[in-house]
């Protein structure tokens, strides 16, 4: 498990959505990052400098708080 830092107002719209599918906070943040991880063409693991770094396909749509709230409204949540 790991803890996640997200503002209020999303927190209230994941809240609120989640509530509307009888899903979990939990359930229904999973499902919603899964899904804008396929769709930016998935997720790469590599190491820069012995660090762990996670790739996007596409590093110009790295997955940002702005792109859920989008997938969010897109959603009418």
């Amino acid at each position: 498990m790991t803890t996640v830092m997200i503002d209020d107002e999303l927190g209230r719209l994941v809240g609120e959505a989640a509530r509307a599918r009888g899903k979990t906070l939990e359930e229904f943040a999973a499902e919603a990052l899964r899904r804008v991880i396929r769709e930016n063409g998935g997720v790469r693991r590599v190491l820069r400098n012995g660090i762990p770094v996670m790739l996007v396909a596409d590093e110009q749509a790295a997955i940002d708080p702005e792109k859920i709230r989008q997938v969010l409204e897109e959603e009418g949540l």
